[in-house]
């Protein structure tokens, strides 16, 4: 369930120890992404699109690899080679080469990895003249349409469940993606910044339309603050790490509670007079918690 006394006081800690810095939210503060042709350049949406292609289910993982590692490999391998990402390279892509990108790694789900790459060298390469930047100009500046495009072209994107006999649609990664490139292009700077070349497509006009992302770290910072409060049977098996299986009810309510809760915070801190939207409060969420994630509770 989520505690509304708790969403009330996490806003508020919100509202004066985070909120005003907005260096927090930006995209690339860690210096983990590829970002070298922003604003006007291609190369790092192409970046874009193959880091969250393999943005999932970093488990089991021997040698703990995390999302900063996923984002820093990519991006020096794309430094070492800028056409490591091409569409023709993608659509040919082996496990080999896709396992020689994390040296230092060992990359889980590796044919379902090179087979989403694929897919997305295939379409490009059909529909967009070899460029995810083109999927981005058919978008037209809408975030939601781009949403959109991403599933109906990429179906390693479609994140859909069945929950007690109803299809539930999260569109967790696809979601990401679009706020990816909206950040990494400027997010809202670009008002002022960013008017050559197709700078101008990254410009969502409907980005307060976007969900927060559902995914394993916003839900553990939420439940270590109180916002999310489980049964305890499920906090058990939380604790004991015991595997959630993905589409079961009880990973479903986690998913669709987090949303919830995220909305309920930034409509809080809208009220607190706070010009803000929901996934710049889930990015101020992630970021806490992978600050925190070795001192709290496992998720």
């Amino acid at each position: 369930r989520i505690d509304a006394a708790a969403i009330d006081r996490v806003a508020q800690e919100m509202d004066v120890s985070t909120i005003g810095d907005k260096s927090q939210v930006a995209w690339d503060a860690e210096g983990w992404h590829y970002c070298e042709d922003v604003p006007n350049g291609p190369m790092t949406c192409q970046y874009i699109f193959v880091l969250d292609a393999l943005n999932f289910c970093f488990w089991p993982s021997p040698d703990d690899l995390e999302y900063e590692h996923l984002a820093t490999c990519l991006k020096n391998v794309l430094c070492k080679n800028s056409n490591a990402f091409s569409a023709e390279s993608l659509s040919n892509i082996s496990e080999d080469v896709l396992q020689s990108w994390f040296p230092n790694h060992t990359i889980p789900l590796i044919s379902e990895r090179v087979l989403r790459l694929k897919e997305m060298g295939e379409v490009l390469l059909k529909e967009f003249a070899g460029l995810a930047e083109g999927m981005v100009v058919a978008a037209n500046g809408s975030a939601v349409k781009l949403v959109e495009l991403i599933l109906r072209y990429l179906p390693g994107f479609r994140d859909t469940v069945i929950y007690k006999g109803r299809l539930v649609h999260l569109y967790k990664r696809a979601q990401i993606l679009v706020g990816d490139l909206w950040a990494a292009y400027g997010g809202r700077l670009q008002e002022t910044n960013g008017t050559g070349g197709n700078s101008q497509y990254y410009k969502f006009k409907d980005m307060g339309e976007l969900t927060m992302f559902a995914d394993y770290r916003v839900p553990q910072i939420l439940r270590q603050m109180g916002v999310l409060v489980y049964d305890p049977s499920l906090a058990s098996k939380i604790d004991q790490k015991t595997l959630i299986p993905f589409g079961s009810e009880e990973e479903v309510e986690i998913r669709a509670c987090t949303i919830i809760a995220v909305e309920k915070l930034k409509e809080a801190l809208v009220k607190r007079g706070r010009d803000i939207i929901v996934i710049e409060v889930d990015w101020l969420l992630w970021q806490l918690g992978e600050k925190l994630k070795d001192d709290i509770p496992p998720h």
